[in-house]
């Protein structure tokens, strides 16, 4: 499943390793890729259904958006 997450602003250095953090810790996380403005999220098959709560409670937290494309 990919994911696509408008990119947060982040307040500092810790924030930004707090929200990679979580998103590390996903269920079924792959990987993380960025490019310009957005953040492609890879998860494996199987998980991505319980994954898809958490990143909703991750974007919510940094006040950002995110969509299911894949």
């Amino acid at each position: 499943m990919k994911i696509e997450i408008l990119a947060p602003v982040f307040k500092c250095a810790e924030d930004e390793s707090i929200f990679f953090s979580r998103l590390y810790s996903l269920p079924g996380y792959d990987s993380v890729v960025g490019k310009d403005r957005i953040l492609y999220l890879i998860l494996k098959d199987g998980s991505a259904n319980v994954a898809i709560n958490e990143v909703q409670e991750i974007c919510d937290i940094w006040n950002t958006t995110y969509r299911v494309t894949d």
